[in-house]
């Protein structure tokens, strides 16, 4: 069974690294302080864009997965789109929908994707990986991370666990698109396992990618 938990936070924390991503983040922190009297700065330029495929067209967030895909890796799931999801932006383009079971009881399961179509795919790209890459808190232990292969330009995996939850979390960019697919599921009374849900999050990602043009 999927159960909606843990979503709602998970989006506010992706909104957060959209804005992040996309503002250029702390790189200029302090540099007014330590600028000396006189000093000619030069103005930042925009980020360059990504090298490879430029997306320009993006489907629905529930739609970025075929329905055939959720029956096999969510069997029984609910798309919820994601608060961004009709705001593009002639910057940007987001969607972040999540996927789980209507109602409550049974083990916890869902799945959230997030997608920035962007110049600044790259630096949201990177931001999420340093991100994903982190131990949470006192009880979430990173467990394994490595690059992914045959699937987008880049494409990196992070599995964790705390006291009572699983993540597996695949992040991908194609040129100016980046994509992250993550499960979230009860390991006590879950029968997935890790490999599975790799795959899952993967072929949710290929999806996604596949929807763009």
């Amino acid at each position: 069974m999927w159960l909606i938990g843990g979503a709602a936070a998970l989006a506010v924390a992706v909104v957060v690294g959209v804005v992040i991503a996309t503002s250029g983040g702390d790189d200029d922190k302090g540099g007014t302080a330590a600028k000396k009297p006189g000093a000619v700065t030069e103005p930042k330029g925009p980020e360059a864009p990504p090298k490879g495929k430029a997306f320009t067209k993006v489907p629905k967030g529930c739609e970025l997965i075929k329905p055939s895909t959720i029956e096999k890796i969510a069997p029984g799931a609910k798309c919820t789109p994601g608060l961004m999801d009709d705001k593009d932006l002639a910057s940007m383009i987001t969607r972040m929908p999540r996927w789980e079971h209507p109602g409550y009881g049974g083990d916890f399961q869902s799945l959230n994707v997030s997608l920035l179509v962007s110049p600044t795919a790259k630096s949201k790209y990177d931001m999420d990986k340093r991100v994903t890459m982190k131990d949470m808190g006192p009880t979430h232990e990173v467990t394994d991370s490595r690059p992914v292969k045959g699937i987008g330009e880049e494409a990196f995996v992070v599995h964790a666990v705390d006291d009572s939850l699983t993540w597996v979390t695949v992040l991908v960019r194609e040129g100016n698109a980046s994509v992250r697919a993550g499960f979230v599921y009860s390991k006590d009374s879950s029968d997935r396992t890790p490999k599975q849900t790799e795959d899952d999050a993967v072929t949710a990602a290929r999806d996604v990618l596949a929807s763009l043009s």
